[in-house]
């Protein structure tokens, strides 16, 4: 407690506080993930729909049946490598726009 401060001391004003800087809100980095299956799909109504949104939008025409999804990868390497630069930074959204969510980073 400060010398001038204490019970029975009238209150005096104390020196003015410095403010401090406003710190810019962050902008979220939002990655986008577009995929439809056969030739007869229609894959830009999806990129349209993601593009005012996304920094990064990685898009594939690929059967569900395959297991191995090539862009789906590069989207989610580019999310941990976000992630990882900047481990403090909160995301306030879902970074991939996608039905497909893994819970481990691919190697």
């Amino acid at each position: 407690m400060p010398e001038d401060r204490g019970p029975g001391r009238p209150w005096k004003q104390g020196p003015p506080v410095e403010a401090l800087p406003a710190v810019a809100a962050a902008k979220p980095i939002r990655i986008g993930y577009a995929r439809c299956s056969t030739a007869q799909q229609e894959l830009q109504n999806q990129l349209d729909a993601l593009e005012p949104v996304c920094k990064r939008i990685f898009s594939e025409k690929i059967s569900t049946r395959v297991k191995t999804r090539p862009e789906l990868e590069k989207a989610l390497k580019l999310a941990y490598d976000i992630k990882e630069a900047a481990p403090t930074r909160r995301s306030s959204s879902p970074s991939t726009s996608s039905s497909a969510s893994p819970a481990t980073p691919p190697s």
